[in-house]
């Protein structure tokens, strides 16, 4: 029996369809919140909220309401007494001690509720010290218990119940999603503790998470990646107002025009800082700036692996004509670049491998293995060690990260073992790794120095469109150590009359210096 089953068949028209269409519930119950018509983003919201299963992850833009939708959904489950025990979660305990208080507002002053359901009474009954002071139980029978991040929820027990719904609004926070030590602090407590709140032997508990992705590691993002969670019904299941030249995908909610206009308002001035990163996170669900973006797609350039040559097809300068170069192995200097994962359990976090070719005569700087995965120790050795001899290097480079000895020993002893011999470079990180990896890449992309290989370039393209909030960063850190070990061993690019000596680049070095230099080139 369900809770309209006491009202007269008129009211159980009326309400019957309100149990399981909730935009019809929204309209119906709470003209007075929603105003206007639902556009077709929010749609696309009330689909997964009404879906069958029981995790749901929506990622929706600012301005639709994500809050308020997400007030009414518990609302509907107060009133139809889907469930005894709510979970309201926010970022802060004071943030959703305010939007629990809100819906008990919104219940004593509807007057759908009153009319239909009559006067609500809330209760202080059967709480414990524990529980937060602002929860509340409704109707006598449904608990309402406000959450903030971090805060403990496993094992909560009211009355008998287990938490039944659990409503995630806008939990993270900019600041937050900043640090990688707070997003894995915070996903480790969400699937830690409030994945278990639920009762193991009765019903399974309805997750909703509702936000928007404020970085490509955001929690949001990792739900919205796993398959046992239902997401929005887009190409890249989350919502966007627009496309990425502003032309919009719901023109009942926001006209192309005002999309344009509202990025320019984020855009900056001689008195204003720019906020259009701040645009694409909260309208279009993308945690970056593409305009301003450090890396782009129209930067990345290609050649192809043919045996013993490469061949990069370039356009002549200023004509609508290519040609196509054939660049000689034996005439590259190619390196390897190993950055181990810094865990001690090293097969637990992804480690980057790099193959890079410098072909001096042309500037041209080959990527041509960009590799990154959770390897042990031993893996790693192997990976390095037939990349040096896949690919000829005369290099070998291994960030040491402060351990020196206790990583290059291994490394060196192995070298031996196996009796290949590259000229063994230990690694140090200095500085901010983000603001590392930008100085050292940035500059060469932009002046169309490097050259992707086309088969196996995807996963560092995507580390670097999304820098500096890339989800890993394990390829592009490798990479960026080029530039230091180029400068190292004097591989600068050569003028563009090659008739010219180097006796000035030899005079600088010592006798040692010379030998070691010719035997790399």
């Amino acid at each position: 029996m369900t809770i309209i089953d006491k009202y007269d068949p008129e009211l159980q028209e009326l309400l019957g369809p309100c149990m399981f269409d909730s935009m019809l519930f929204d309209k119906t119950l709470f003209p007075e919140e929603v105003t206007t018509d639902f556009s077709i983003l929010h749609k696309k919201i009330f689909e997964v909220i009404d879906a069958p299963g029981k995790k749901k992850a929506i990622a929706a833009p600012r301005g639709l309401g994500k809050t308020t939708l997400a007030k009414l959904r518990v609302i509907k489950a107060i009133l139809f007494r889907e469930v005894n025990f709510i979970i309201y979660l926010s970022n802060s305990a004071t943030s959703a001690e305010m939007q629990t208080e809100s819906i008990k507002r919104l219940l004593q002053q509807s007057e759908s509720v009153q009319k239909y359901f009559g006067d609500i009474k809330f209760s202080k009954d059967g709480m414990k010290d524990s529980f937060s002071k602002q929860s509340w139980v409704a109707y006598g029978d449904v608990f309402i218990l406000p959450r903030g991040a971090g805060q403990q929820v496993r094992g909560l027990n009211w009355l008998g119940h287990r938490p039944g719904l659990i409503i995630i609004d806008d939990l993270e926070t900019v600041e937050l999603v900043r640090s990688n030590e707070q997003r894995e602090k915070l996903l480790t407590w969400f699937f830690s503790d409030l994945m278990k709140t639920e009762s193991k032997y009765g019903e399974p508990a309805e997750f909703i998470y509702i936000d928007t992705i404020k970085h490509e590691d955001a929690l949001l993002q990792n739900l919205i990646d796993a398959d046992d969670w239902l997401t929005v019904n887009t190409p890249d299941k989350v919502l966007s107002i627009c496309d990425q030249d502003f032309n919009t995908y719901d023109p009942n909610y926001m006209t192309t025009e005002e999309i344009k206009q509202e990025y320019k308002n984020h855009q900056g001035s001689e008195t204003q800082k720019d906020r259009t990163d701040l645009f694409y996170m909260e309208y279009m669900n993308i945690p970056i700036s593409l305009k301003d973006a450090i890396f782009k797609e129209e930067s990345f350039k290609y050649y192809t692996e043919c045996g013993d040559h490469l061949e990069v097809v370039q356009q002549l300068n200023g004509l609508d004509e290519w040609k196509t170069l054939s660049i000689p192995v034996k005439d590259l200097v190619t390196v390897v670049i190993a950055d181990p994962a810094r865990t001690i359990k090293m097969h637990s976090a992804d480690s980057g491998i790099v193959v890079v070719s410098v072909y001096r005569s042309l500037g041209m700087i080959f990527l041509r293995e960009a590799i990154g995965q959770k390897v042990r120790p031993d893996a790693l050795y192997d990976i390095m060690f037939n990349l040096v001899l896949m690919y000829n290097a005369s290099l070998l480079a291994v960030e040491e990260n402060g351990l020196h000895e206790f990583v290059s020993q291994p490394i060196k002893n192995e070298m031996h073992k196996r009796g290949i011999y590259p000229t063994y470079i230990g690694l140090n990180a200095k500085g901010d790794k983000d603001l590392r990896i930008s100085n050292s890449l940035s500059p060469a992309y932009r002046l169309g120095y490097i050259y992707h290989n086309k088969s196996n370039c995807t996963r560092i393209e995507n580390q670097l469109i999304w820098h500096p909030k890339s989800k890993l960063k394990d390829i592009i850190d490798a990479f960026s150590y080029i530039t230091p070990i180029m400068d190292e061993y004097a591989m600068y690019f050569d003028p563009d009359d090659l008739d010219n000596d180097y006796e000035d680049e030899f005079a600088e070095l010592d006798n040692d210096e010379i030998e070691e230099y010719e035997r790399i080139i």
